[in-house]
């Protein structure tokens, strides 16, 4: 029994003895490693490095309701620019003669893209500021032909840090289908450093030189449009030969997405207009600054906005390679959605300081909206009960209020005798709508604004339309102003007639829309639906109401039929609408603006040089709101022409042709 315990023992002692020489042997090949070899592996461990390769996502596609492309994104070959880390000035110039001759670029153009701190002026190289970091990739030629591709490969060793690498591009429809409405992408890094909100923190998901939208669907559905970004990951030696490839994730392409905007719809009217305001400059004198014009097309029952056109447009295909100054200098009076803000007016062919003084001299996209703001205040005070349906006043021309020493007066003080609220409407009366605005003010007192605000806001003037678009415009809503310096009874009446509101062309569109569906104010939609890469639908969008402002069918009667009676004899829209299949219910308006310059001039006293605001010149702007066929509402339309004189001759012309157009592609039936 000893002896069998002796023998464990003696068995356990040899184990213990092998596990401790195996402990021994571990820890001196771990110490060789470390400290004999442990700089070779530590070589070797630098000279193998990971690099992640993006692979950009395709941008989604935008078409227009029919599936006609408006914007695409395809892949294109560029030759681009990577600064090395050590470049002296001589191979920035040696690079620029070299590809000069290659790419049929000028070395100013090439300078400026580059941007390495030089430029090229008058023959001769000169410093100057850097735009960008210089780890940033530059963009040097988009398109690439094949017999580009050869020689830049040819001569790579030539030319350092040129290569040529594929990417998606974006590329728009050459017609200039709705394009402040499209919008416009820029790299990722403009958009920083721009600090535009939406790519606030944004960096992670986007790289620099990846194409983001910068205004319009491009940027309100940047979300829908971008798609995700993948890449690979390759091990690589020091010397940048890759090792192999470890991983892969693939770039998931983005959304298409399809407008309610018509494209034949929407060049037939800008084409019209284009044609319309040289004859208008040409024969009305008050006109003869008519350089622009504003138009959005509603449909009634859904909200969908079939056109919107902001004239003068321009090629948004610029943006592909990123306009210089003389370019952008071109195009800069045309960029911005004068349907929905405040775009200024057309100064070319003038240029530099010229242009800035001359575009003093004019009004922007929003003007005084006039009198097509009367249809709101008859139904104001046939709903206040200061007029009835079957009312009847005469109407002298002139109306004095307060203490009969202010007054207003029709156009050219007008007498139109004995007339009803539709009469009001057909002929214009600026004295009708003083009238009521007078007593409002007398029963309401200081609540006269609020009072007449939520007529205006029911109707989408004063606030945000909803349009799916950025950076929308709430107008003006002036008799807020002149309530507070003047009081209500001055604010009132002047208000009645339009003078004291301003609003978008959109804001009308959706204003006379809510006209035609009686109170119900829609949504205006500019998209109708999306769907994946393959065509599959990821999302449709239906009509919404914004809200609703009810009130007894006789009221609205009066309101048509005295919009009905403006398009007929005796009517300020008689000519526009004469001889049409259908009947459309409009309002014309002439609002009338003060233009003031700046001007220099020096104090007497203390020498000092200063700006004072000079009355310049007062001008007329043409204004249409309509809805038709009256039967059966299925398109509304709102037309801003600034100076385009009379309403009729002007903004309703080019109403006409709306539905004109909307007939023949679409059907008013």
């Amino acid at each position: 029994m000893k002896e069998a315990k002796n023998d464990r023992v003696k068995r356990l002692q040899i184990v213990y003895i092998v596990v401790f020489l195996m402990f021994v042997g571990i820890i001196l090949r771990l110490a060789q490693i470390q400290i004999q070899q442990g700089s070779i592996y530590a070589n070797e461990l630098a000279d193998r490095s990971y690099k992640k390769d993006y692979i950009p996502a395709m941008r989604g596609n935008i078409y227009d309701r029919n599936g006609y492309v408006i914007a695409e994104s395809r892949p294109s070959h560029l030759a681009v620019f990577r600064e090395q880390e050590i470049m002296e000035k001589k191979a920035y110039f040696d690079l620029v003669e070299k590809l000069e001759k290659i790419l049929s670029l000028e070395k100013a153009t090439l300078l400026k893209k580059m941007d390495v701190g030089y430029a090229y002026q008058n023959g001769k190289y000169v410093e100057a500021a850097r735009q960008l970091p210089r780890y940033l990739e530059k963009e040097l030629k988009v398109d690439l032909t094949a017999k580009e591709i050869a020689v830049l490969g040819e001569h790579r060793g030539d030319l350092p840090g040129i290569e040529v690498v594929t990417k998606p591009i974006r590329k728009y429809d050459p017609k200039q289908i709705s394009v402040q409405a499209v919008g416009y992408v820029r790299p990722f890094h403009i958009a920083e450093n721009v600090k535009l909100a939406s790519y606030k923190d944004e960096s992670t998901r986007y790289l620099p030189n990846q194409l983001v939208g910068l205004d319009g669907i491009e940027l309100s559905y940047e979300n829908e449009l971008r798609g995700s970004n993948g890449y690979r990951m390759y091990e690589v030696a020091a010397n940048q030969t890759v090792v192999k490839q470890v991983e892969e994730v693939p770039s998931v392409p983005g959304n298409h997405v399809y407008l309610t905007i018509d494209q034949r719809v929407q060049l037939g009217i800008r084409d019209s207009i284009r044609e319309f305001l040289p004859k208008l400059r040409a024969t009305i004198p008050e006109a003869r600054g008519a350089k622009g014009a504003y138009v959005v097309a509603v449909e009634v029952k859904t909200g969908k906005v079939v056109a919107m056109v902001s004239y003068p447009e321009y090629d948004p295909n610029v943006w592909i390679e990123g306009p210089d100054q003389k370019m952008y200098d071109q195009i800069k009076l045309a960029v911005t959605n004068g349907t929905i803000r405040e775009a200024p007016y057309n100064t070319a062919p003038l240029k530099g300081e010229a242009a800035i003084q001359e575009g003093y001299k004019h009004p922007g996209s929003i003007v005084p909206s006039g009198s097509v703001i009367k249809p709101i205040t008859v139904l104001l005070g046939l709903q206040e009960g200061i007029i009835t349906p079957s009312d009847r006043w005469n109407d002298g021309g002139v109306y004095h209020y307060g203490r009969g020493t202010d007054r207003i007066k029709n156009d050219s003080s007008k007498a139109h005798g004995m007339i009803s609220p539709a009469i009001s409407l057909q002929k214009s009366s600026n004295t009708y709508m003083a009238r009521i605005g007078e007593e409002l003010s007398r029963r309401k007192g200081k609540e006269s604004a609020s009072v007449l605000q939520s007529y205006y806001h029911a109707f989408g003037l004063g606030v945000q339309t909803g349009v799916d678009l950025p950076n929308e415009n709430k107008g003006k809503e002036d008799y807020l102003v002149m309530n507070e310096n003047y009081g209500p009874l001055a604010s009132m009446v002047q208000a009645s007639f339009g003078q004291q509101v301003r609003a978008t062309t959109m804001q009308l569109a959706q204003y006379a829309a809510t006209l035609a569906n009686k109170g119900v104010r829609l949504q205006p939609q500019m998209v109708d639906k999306i769907t994946d890469a393959k065509g599959n639908l990821v999302k449709t969008y239906t009509s919404k109401t914004m809200s609703t402002f009810p009130h007894p069918d006789k009221y609205w009667d009066v309101l048509e039929q005295g919009m009905v009676m403006v398009t007929k004899p005796g009517g300020t829209a008689v000519r526009a609408y004469a001889g049409m299949p259908f009947q459309v219910a409009a309002k014309t308006g002439t609002s009338e603006q003060d233009i003031y310059v700046p001007v220099t001039v020096t104090d007497e006293k203390t020498g000092q040089k200063k700006t004072k605001w000079k009355m310049h010149a007062r001008i007329t702007n043409g204004v249409s709101i309509s809805y038709g066929p009256v039967d059966d509402p299925v398109l509304a339309v709102a037309v801003i022409v600034p100076e385009g004189g009379y309403g009729g001759r002007s903004a309703a012309i080019i109403s006409r042709s709306v539905y004109e157009v909307y007939d023949k592609h679409i059907g008013l039936k």
